[in-house]
């Protein structure tokens, strides 16, 4: 599957593992093709580096890495059309439909709650491994 991951499913996946390491497992072992871009690297880099986290520099420098090898770094069109309800959230829309992915798997209620875009799938990341097993 061709899948885009909201910032809030790599933050979860870095601190506290559960279905967001494992949709991220997918990714590392080659059964899914993650897209990413500039926009939605700097956004997970802003949060992981928040004060309330006190993450470990080194690792934050390793896992940020790792994201943009194990990622095909794409430079998607801006949306002319509305998108999510949070036009924040738009760039993982922008990025879903210049990589003609399958989902976009995300914990943001914002994008949950459009259930779809076109023809890319919003899930939770629960749900995405529900719906392949």
């Amino acid at each position: 599957m061709k899948i885009v991951l909201d910032a809030n499913i790599f933050i979860s996946a870095f601190f506290w593992g559960g279905k967001p390491q494992q949709v991220m497992e997918r990714v590392i072992s080659g059964i899914d093709e993650l897209y990413i871009t500039k926009e939605i690297m700097d956004e997970i880099e802003d949060v992981i580096r928040r004060p309330k986290f006190q993450a470990n520099k080194d690792m934050v420098n390793y896992f940020l890495t790792s994201i943009e090898e194990i990622g095909n770094k794409i430079t998607p069109q801006k949306l002319q059309s509305n998108g999510s309800r949070d036009r924040k959230d738009n760039i993982y829309i922008e990025c879903g439909i210049a990589a003609n992915a399958d989902y976009i798997i995300s914990g943001d209620i914002h994008l949950l709650e459009m259930g779809k875009y076109g023809k890319i799938r919003i899930s939770s990341a629960r749900d995405y491994l529900s719906i392949l097993a």
